[in-house]
């Protein structure tokens, strides 16, 4: 189990950060993010379910600032400068496009930057110490619309036509509480790596039983989705871990991936990829059509795009401007152009070699599974947005910001424990607990 070890606790007489519970409050609102929208918008209405993240956005961002005047000033990370210059950037196309079109541009502005912020702030209001509980928040969510999905699947939830490719029959497609087999998929994509890790890591039988169950819907509910972007992304995200750091998940991976390549509805929908009916289509109506016209609408105006919320995603979509380009990286070169497009690969790229240089390289022991398994999930986000619009989805970002929130503050507690007279892991295992 993932503990507190005992010289990194706080004296109970400690006085205790401004707003620390509050805190942890708005925490496990964005872990159970999408149980929470989902149950706002059912209980009250969709307006309300689509606001309360921002109240949770101003609520961590006062208590930041009130920790900040009174001297809880904890370091920056690389990454955070390249966030600063993109949403700096996205102001200036924020300001230019308030000219024409005010409420299409601040639409777009939001949609494109809020979840950047919380990334910017989650890591300056939430304690080290605190980082287990959080996981295991993360986990318990995952198994919950894991579970979920399994049920979808077993009763056969109805779906739209448009979400099969044409002569495709499958049982049904899985979404949960989320409403996009692609949303749900992002979620198992970090969700499943996280579980197999405390599975490994903790010594308790009945917790890694929990686990292991844990394990096995998000699995499944990932395959039920039928969303190949995220087989894609899972795929790669583990062979990324795999050659970097243990070479003996390839075989793993080979073989499993040989064993589902054999099962049928996997087999055609990855097949269905190369057909020449899906090439037409694709070029007539779906990705390669879109990722093309991204690429034309970015050479009209090169270095700034056609504006925020003007191209490829659920502004433009809602607006008429455009169609989804479902690709996320399209949407930011058709709507941003090159310019935003480098800022934003910019932040990913220092996402990740923050969290393997800080977090990967100074864990150890057990615990380094968890650090993997958090690379692993990260990594499958970054390329399934390739094909899909996932930092869109707004329980994706939180959730991705979130992660990595959790995996570069306990990095930073590991290197920093000389100078708090730190001693022992920040997170170890007990088996007595």
């Amino acid at each position: 189990m993932l503990v507190h070890d005992p010289s990194t606790a706080r004296r109970v007489n400690e006085v205790r950060p401004f707003g620390d519970r509050v805190v942890k409050v708005c925490m496990f609102l964005l872990i159970a993010y999408p149980i929470v929208s989902y149950t706002i918008e059912r209980a009250f209405s969709v307006s309300l379910g689509s606001l309360w993240d921002r109240v949770v956005l101003a609520v961590l961002a006062v208590i930041a600032l009130v920790r900040y005047r009174t001297g809880h000033r904890p370091m920056g990370f690389r990454w955070f400068r390249f966030a600063k210059s993109y949403v700096v950037f996205c102001l200036a196309l924020l300001c230019v496009g308030l000219v024409s079109n005010p409420s299409v541009a601040f639409d777009g502005f939001s949609i494109d930057v809020e979840y950047i912020i919380y990334g910017l702030l989650i890591p300056l209001v939430i304690d080290a110490e605190d980082v287990p509980l959080y996981l295991y928040g993360v986990a318990a969510v995952s198994t919950l619309l894991g579970f979920d999905g399994v049920f979808q699947y077993l009763t056969k939830v109805p779906i739209p036509s448009s979400w099969l490719d044409v002569g495709e029959t499958v049982r049904t497609r899985v979404f949960s509480v989320l409403g996009s087999p692609g949303e749900l998929a992002a979620n198992m994509e970090v969700g499943l790596p996280l579980l197999v890790a405390l599975f490994f890591t903790d010594k308790r039988r009945v917790r890694r039983w929990l686990y292991a169950l844990g394990a096995l819907s998000c699995f499944a509910t990932l395959l039920f989705t039928y969303n190949r972007g995220a087989w894609l992304g899972i795929a790669v995200g583990v062979l990324f871990v795999a050659v970097l750091y243990d070479r003996r998940l390839l075989i793993a991976v080979v073989v499993l991936g040989a064993v589902l390549f054999f099962l049928p509805p996997i087999h055609h929908r990855v097949l269905d990829l190369f057909s020449q009916v899906y090439l037409i289509k694709s070029a007539q109506g779906g990705r390669i059509m879109r990722w093309t016209e991204a690429f034309a609408n970015m050479t009209g105006q090169p270095f700034f795009g056609a504006g925020l919320g003007r191209y490829g995603g659920a502004i433009a979509a809602a607006r008429h401007f455009s169609l989804y380009s479902d690709s996320y990286y399209a949407k930011i070169l058709g709507e941003s152009g090159l310019i935003g497009l480098v800022l934003f690969f910019a932040i990913q790229a220092a996402i990740v070699r923050d969290v393997i240089q800080l977090t990967v390289r100074r864990v150890v022991g057990s615990q380094r599974f968890v650090a993997l398994a958090g690379l692993v999930g990260l990594v499958a986000v970054i390329v399934h947005s390739f094909v899909e619009n996932l930092y869109e989805y707004a329980s994706t970002a939180s959730l991705y910001y979130l992660v990595v929130g959790l995996l570069l503050v306990w990095g930073r507690a590991q290197s920093d424990r000389g100078e708090n007279h730190l001693s022992g892991e920040l997170l170890t295992m007990d088996a007595n607990t």
